[in-house]
């Protein structure tokens, strides 16, 4: 279990929330809901800040030209290569299996820049699979994909989570696909934070009450 306690979220002088505490269990995924502006990202940005091994991936990473999808990918790795970049045989085999799982063997070698949009959103989640965390932390991340790579992405990301005993908190205003693939629920609700829980969509009722499965 990876623990986090007594958070406070700001967004300039404002004051998002205080004292959050979550538990969030490995080998499973957890899905973090809430309104627009409720704090959703500046609590993923303070867990990683907070929780060592944590990997956050944002949205809206910039396409830089000049760098192909594998450069991308195993630049996330910096940490883990030598003077001249190079990186160790077992972090290449991360960067490569994480590749193959978001299906972009075949584009690796493509400029990140001609990428579509959903194609580019699966680089920067094989970016975050590419590091040895123990938290991976993703705002979004079946935003801009299609049916099927939303349903491919939430799905690998369930079964390497449930394989390897990585832990996975992201944030999706699609609750309905995403209860498909979490086993628990956390969210921002009028009356606060409410913690990482089983009764999935109880907890999702709290933040939008008018929602029906």
């Amino acid at each position: 279990m990876i623990r986090a306690n007594g958070i406070t979220l700001a967004y300039g002088k404002k004051v998002l929330a205080r004292d959050i505490s979550l538990s969030l269990e490995q080998g499973c995924c957890t899905l973090l809901c809430g309104p627009n502006g409720s704090g959703k990202s500046t609590l993923l940005r303070s867990l990683a800040s907070q929780i060592p091994d944590a990997v956050y991936i944002p949205t809206g990473i910039p396409k830089v030209k000049g760098f192909t999808v594998a450069q991308f990918v195993r630049s996330f790795c910096y940490k883990e290569s030598d003077w001249a970049g190079r990186l160790q045989a077992k972090t290449q085999q991360r960067t490569d299996r994480a590749l193959e799982l978001m299906g972009l063997t075949e584009l690796s070698q493509r400029d990140i820049s001609t990428l579509s949009d959903g194609e580019f959103q699966k680089a920067c989640i094989a970016a975050g699979l590419s590091r040895n965390a123990k938290l991976l932390l993703l705002d979004e991340p079946s935003a801009f994909l299609d049916v099927d790579g939303r349903a491919m992405v939430l799905r690998t990301l369930e079964e390497l989570a449930r394989n390897t005993g990585l832990a996975v908190l992201y944030s999706s205003h699609d609750v309905h696909e995403a209860l498909k693939y979490v086993k628990r629920v956390c969210a921002f609700t009028p009356e606060g934070f409410t913690e990482p829980s089983e009764k999935r969509e109880e907890v999702i009722r709290k933040a939008f009450p008018d929602y029906k499965p």
